[in-house]
């Protein structure tokens, strides 16, 4: 059985963990014209993580609670052209680029998932470095499941990352990855994070909540957004790409013990504020 995690726990293993951390030298995933993106070394996450401007303002409630969902456009469904990493990276950037305006942009996630296609190379962080060089396009102007990349994408302007960061690994400790995951939240970004899920989990419907337990060995490596957590549920809110109908309205609630038994890798994005 899982020894349950409180917040004294959790911020005990990451100070030991942070203080070896910090004598390492971690190189970053790919340089571009000289400039490091994908930073994973600890001292430059702390420094390059934005806090987003009077989200969970109070800061009692955000020790026990915080939550981006409401700042997110409502979940999709992936199409037959784009890819769940594209339509999840694409939510994600609308949460920046949406933050505090009036009006609401869509995002097109097939714009990076053709690219990538057309790469030959559609994995998570070669589609993160694809935020930083090319960015994205407007939905008005490549509308969802769009069959090709229409010619006016290449002069319209883009939507793009200025770096992005991976907070934790899969070989970070369990507890590491929950405190990570909820001082991210904290800040006020959404954290992109592969899990270790079982196959079917594409069709949990009117669940709000999920465990691992008795969930099989047949898993597979998937992307969602957490976009919560809350210390009385002792669990983290992710969105996923599939639609209103998975999960609960297109969420679920995933206990502490479990998310860090099965989640493998985690980002946060750095706009161009």
């Amino acid at each position: 059985m899982h020894t349950r995690l409180s917040l004294a726990v959790v911020f005990f293993s990451f100070f030991l963990v942070k203080i070896s951390a910090q004598t390492d030298t971690l190189p970053p995933d790919f340089t571009i014209k000289g400039a490091a993106i994908g930073i994973s070394a600890p001292e430059m996450i702390d420094q390059m993580m934005v806090t987003m401007p009077g989200l969970g303002s109070n800061a009692k409630a955000m020790m026990n609670e915080q939550s981006v969902k409401s700042y997110l456009m409502p979940p999709r469904q992936v199409g037959q052209r784009g890819t769940i990493t594209s339509y999840l990276l694409s939510a994600c950037l609308e949460f920046y680029a949406n933050f505090r305006k009036n009006y609401k942009v869509n995002l097109s996630p097939d714009f990076v998932a053709l690219n990538l296609v057309r790469e030959g190379n559609v994995d998570l962080k070669n589609a993160l470095r694809f935020l930083v060089t090319d960015g994205t396009v407007s939905a008005d102007v490549m509308p969802y499941d769009s069959p090709s990349i229409p010619k006016t994408a290449g002069t319209t302007d883009k939507f793009k990352i200025t770096n992005y960061l991976q907070i934790f690994k899969e070989t970070h400790r369990e507890t590491q990855k929950v405190f990570e995951t909820q001082k991210a939240l904290m800040r006020g970004n959404p954290v992109i994070v592969e899990m270790q899920v079982p196959r079917n989990f594409e069709n949990i419907t009117d669940s709000r909540f999920w465990t691992a337990i008795g969930t099989g060995t047949d898993t597979v490596a998937l992307p969602f957004l957490a976009v919560s957590y809350n210390l009385e549920l002792e669990a983290f809110e992710v969105l996923s790409a599939w639609g209103t109908e998975w999960g609960s309205n297109g969420y679920l609630w995933i206990d502490f013990d479990d998310f860090g038994e099965i989640a493998q890798n985690g980002f946060v994005l750095v706009p161009g504020l």
